[in-house]
C-alpha cells in the first residue's frame, strides 16, 4: 500500500500526523501521574464534544461495544425495546438486544430513507418500552435520522430511555446529548473524532446511573457492566481493567485539534465538504442513496451507473490512490461510498471527486468532463 493513499471510506478516517505521533509514543504506565492527567483531560473533552454535563465513558473496544454496554446496561430479560431500523447498522441494536433478552419491536424503514417522529409516536402508543434506540448516521446508506426530534418524540410518549448511536456523527454533526433528552450516547474513535480505531465511547445520563442500582437482575455483561467503569471515569487513577494508554494518548490530541477547530467551524467545515461532493455527484448524474433533504454531512452512499463493476471501478480508484468503500446488504456492489469526515478538508474531496470522474471514463461511462470538479468547487465558493 502506498504511503500517500487517501483513505476515503467512512471510517476508519485518515489520522493527523499529530496523533500518530502522540500514539508512538512510549507506554507510561496507567498509574502514573502524567496518564492519569491525559486521562482525566480526554474524558473532560469528550464531555464538552458530546455538549453534556453527563459522565463520559473510555473504554477499549469499538464502537460497537459501546453499542451493547449501551442496551446491556438499561435492558433486562422480558423488557420491551423499541429499535428504530433504517439499514444495515440500525439492526445492530436489533441482534444487540435479542442476546441480552430484550423483547424488540422493530420500526423499519426502506433503505434510503430516514425514520420519522411521527411514525416513532404512533409505536410507543403500542406499548411500554424500557428504551428506544437509534442509528443517528446510518452508514449504509448516508442518511441522517432527526435524532432531535425523535428524542422530542420519545420523552413526549413515553418513558423510556433514550440510545442513539453517534458513531458516524460525533464530532462532524452537531450531537447536543443534554439538550436532545439522550440518555446514552455511543461513538467510537476512528471516525469524525480522527484518531484510530480502538475506542468505544459513551456518555450516560444520571437517570441510567440510577436505574443500576434498581435492575431486578446483575448486568450479564461483565467488562461492559457501567458499575465497574464509573470509578474509573470519576478517578482516573483507579483501575477495574488496564486502560489503552498509548490510545489514550492519540484520543488526546484528536480531541485537542478538534476542539481548537472549534465544533461550529468544524461542523461547517463537513457540511460545505458534503455539498460540495453531492453537487459533484449530481453534475455526473449519480444517483445518491439518500435523498437530498435526510443526507448525512459526514458521508455519502451513490450507485454506479449501468455496467460499471464494483470491484473494478473500486480498484482503479486505488491505483489513483484513493480508497473508497462498497455498499453493504441489499445494495452490495449496485454503488459506492465515500466518508468526509474527521480531517479530510476541500483538497482531499476534489481529488476524490477528480479520481471518480477518471474511473468512470475509463470504464466506458459517458461523462461532461470536469463537470464534477466544477460544480463542487462553485459549490464551496457559494457556502
Amino acid at each position: 500500500m502506498s504511503e500517500r493513499e487517501l483513505l476515503m471510506i467512512p471510517g476508519p478516517t485518515n489520522v493527523d500526523p499529530a496523533v500518530l505521533r502522540a500514539l508512538s509514543k512510549p507506554t507510561q504506565s496507567h498509574t502514573s501521574s502524567e496518564f492519569v492527567r491525559i486521562f482525566k483531560e480526554s474524558l473532560n473533552d469528550l464531555k464538552k464534544l458530546f455538549m453534556t454535563q453527563d459522565e463520559a465513558f473510555v473504554i477499549a473496544g469499538s464502537g460497537t461495544l459501546a453499542l451493547e454496554m449501551a442496551v446491556a446496561n438499561v435492558v433486562e430479560p422480558g423488557d420491551r425495546i423499541l429499535n428504530l431500523v433504517a439499514g444495515f447498522f440500525g439492526q445492530h441494536f436489533v441482534e444487540i438486544a435479542k442476546a441480552h433478552g430484550a423483547v424488540t419491536q422493530v420500526l423499519e424503514v426502506p433503505w434510503g430513507e430516514p425514520i420519522k417522529p411521527e411514525a416513532v409516536k404512533d409505536f410507543l402508543h403500542k406499548g411500554n418500552f424500557k428504551a428506544v434506540t437509534v442509528t443517528h448516521v446510518e452508514t449504509s446508506t448516508g442518511i441522517a435520522n432527526p435524532i432531535r426530534e425523535i428524542g422530542e418524540t420519545v420523552k413526549e410518549q413515553s418513558d423510556a430511555f433514550y440510545i442513539v448511536d453517534a458513531v458516524c456523527s460525533l464530532g462532524g454533526m452537531e450531537v447536543r446529548v443534554d439538550d436532545w433528552n439522550i440518555d446514552i450516547c455511543a461513538a467510537g474513535s476512528q471516525k469524525c473524532i480522527g484518531a484510530p480505531p480502538g475506542l468505544a465511547m459513551l456518555s450516560v445520563g444520571n437517570d441510567v446511573l440510577k436505574l443500576l442500582d434498581s435492575r431486578r437482575s446483575p448486568v450479564c455483561f461483565w467488562y461492559g457492566d457501567l458499575n465497574n467503569w464509573l470509578p474509573v471515569v470519576r478517578d482516573t487513577s483507579q483501575y477495574f481493567a488496564t486502560p489503552p494508554v498509548n490510545m489514550i494518548y492519540a484520543l488526546h490530541q484528536a480531541l485537542k485539534i478538534l476542539l481548537n477547530e472549534g465544533l461550529e467551524q468544524r461542523f461547517r467545515r463537513h457540511h460545505v465538504i458534503a455539498e460540495a461532493f453531492r453537487a459533484a455527484m449530481d453534475a455526473l448524474n449519480l444517483r445518491l442513496v439518500a435523498k437530498r433533504e435526510s443526507a448525512a454531512d459526514t458521508m455519502t452512499a451513490a450507485y454506479y451507473p449501468d455496467n460499471i463493476d464494483d470491484a473494478t471501478f473500486r480498484s482503479e480508484m486505488r491505483r489513483r490512490g484513493i480508497v473508497v468503500a462498497s455498499t453493504l446488504g441489499p445494495l452490495k456492489g449496485k454503488g459506492f461510498r465515500v466518508g468526509h469526515m474527521g480531517n479530510v478538508n476541500q483538497n482531499d474531496i476534489l481529488a476524490t471527486i477528480g479520481a471518480i470522474e477518471a474511473t468512470l471514463k475509463n470504464m466506458g461511462y459517458n461523462l461532461n468532463e470536469g463537470a464534477g470538479l466544477a460544480a463542487a468547487e462553485e459549490k464551496i465558493l457559494s457556502l
